[in-house]
């Protein structure tokens, strides 16, 4: 047995699930529910993307899409949740993964179980299957994947929408099978988006939750796709990595759960930079505010990380808008340094002179601290201070808590739906189970 008909065995027939994995889902199922209803009303790329998809289906259509009155085909409904998911880029990361399991994964089962009007637990089952073959899709590749220029969120989220949408749709391992060989050939996303901060990457995760649905139907269709889509000479790890981990795949495949290595964003920026953000408020704490803005900032990165945020490239060193300083981990220290917080309200600080002046006195240097680890050295007056951060906040080992969670999702959703409405989708998602109707509860998403 291959490792691709292993997978598609799994999505196929698997049924056993630890009770962590449905009440973790729960939690990452409403931290993206808050992210796109945001994003819906606020991201700055939402009118042109809304509006482009829009003139391509222009008929009111039966998907539910956040944050929004108006509905959509199927596919399109799930690419505009997932482009909304990820515009922020502040949802869920899985760190084995190396990428953002949640976006293209609950857009395309969200689309799916609404269309076939599936109960909760469905729900949650097609998101369990899909949330692991994500994850270990994109462990398997690897982070060298970045160093060809490949976005992993996409390039192996689009298999996990697809083993949700399978499941959903109660495939056999040979459909399931055909749909991975067929999305092999829509597995895409391009890191080229860091050249000028492109809207590109908020796009990816739509495009793998639209691919997914269309390389399903496809294959449900009869439609043959490739075999050994993972494993084959031309297939994934061969063509989008330099060091592949073909073990990940399936090696403890059903017993250990890579997706409970998830983890959910306190600040809305890339991962790489949420320890340094961590180390620096614990830093900022330390000194008083007459002398911050005096202070010089040294903050050690994995190399990973280095090359995605820590590189003292021109749009990282004076960022020009919120995608070009979410990958800055110099932007993103001296926001946090200077304001003791990281919010999407940030951003708008972006060009004053407090800002850009702190932004020149952030410096950084690679240094072996495992791909997530910082430490940040804050030198003041012949003073250095240093603070090490392992773990940062919302990794499962330092897990945010149901208190900030919910804090983070109403402070999302409240602008959009109002306190009623977002209280009736926080006790909606908290019961979420075999007596949920997926259509009544996407119901509550629209705006």
């Amino acid at each position: 047995m291959t490792a691709t008909t292993e997978l598609a065995s799994f999505v196929a027939a698997h049924a056993d699930f630890p009770p962590l994995v449905t009440s973790r889902l729960r939690d990452l199922f409403l931290d993206y529910l808050g992210n796109s209803a945001f994003a819906a009303a606020e991201a700055e790329n939402g009118p042109a993307v809304r509006a482009a998809i829009r003139s391509l289906d222009p008929g009111e259509g039966p998907g539910t899409v956040i944050g929004e009155s108006r509905g959509y085909a199927w596919p399109y409904a799930a690419l505009l949740n997932g482009c909304y998911a990820h515009s922020l880029d502040f949802d869920d990361t899985n760190r084995l993964q190396v990428g953002h399991p949640g976006a293209p994964v609950i857009s395309a089962a969200l689309a799916d179980a609404e269309r076939l009007g599936v109960k909760g637990n469905a729900f949650l089952d097609a998101l369990a299957i899909g949330y692991e073959v994500s994850c270990r899709v994109g462990a398997a590749v690897g982070p060298t994947s970045y160093d060809r220029g490949f976005h992993l969120t996409s390039t192996s989220g689009i298999f996990g929408a697809v083993a949700a949408v399978a499941r959903l749709r109660g495939f056999d391992a040979e459909t399931v099978e055909n749909a991975f060989g067929l999305a092999l050939s829509k597995a895409a996303g391009s890191m080229q988006y860091l050249a000028n901060g492109a809207w590109n990457k908020r796009l990816h995760p739509g495009f793998a939750a639209h691919d997914a649905i269309v390389a399903a139907t496809l294959a449900e269709s009869g439609v043959r796709g490739a075999s050994a889509a993972f494993e084959g000479q031309y297939g994934l790890l061969n063509g989008y990595s330099a060091d592949p981990h073909p073990e990940a795949l399936t090696d403890g495949l059903g017993e250990e759960w890579l997706l409970l290595e998830t983890g959910i964003k306190p600040y809305p920026s890339c991962r790489f930079t949420h320890a340094p953000i961590d180390a620096t408020l614990a830093l900022r704490e330390r000194i008083s505010p007459a002398e911050r803005e005096k202070a010089a900032l040294e903050v050690e990165l994995s190399p990973t990380a280095m090359k995605i945020v820590g590189e003292p490239l021109p749009a990282k060193l004076d960022p020009r808008g919120s995608v070009d300083s979410q990958f800055s981990v110099f932007s993103q220290v001296a926001l946090a340094w200077l304001d003791g917080t990281v919010g999407w309200s940030s951003y708008g600080r972006l060009p004053d002179e407090d800002v850009r002046r702190m932004t020149t006195r952030v410096t950084t240097r690679s240094a072996d601290l495992g791909a997530h680890g910082t430490t940040v050295t804050v030198r003041i007056d012949g003073r250095t201070l240093s603070e090490t951060v392992t773990a940062p906040l919302g990794e499962p080992e330092n897990w945010v808590g149901d208190k900030a969670l919910r804090e983070k999702f109403t402070g999302l959703a409240v602008p959009v739906y109002g306190e009623q409405r977002a209280e009736e989708i926080v006790a909606a998602v908290s019961a979420l189970g075999a007596d949920t109707d997926l259509r009544a509860l996407a119901g509550l998403l629209r705006r």
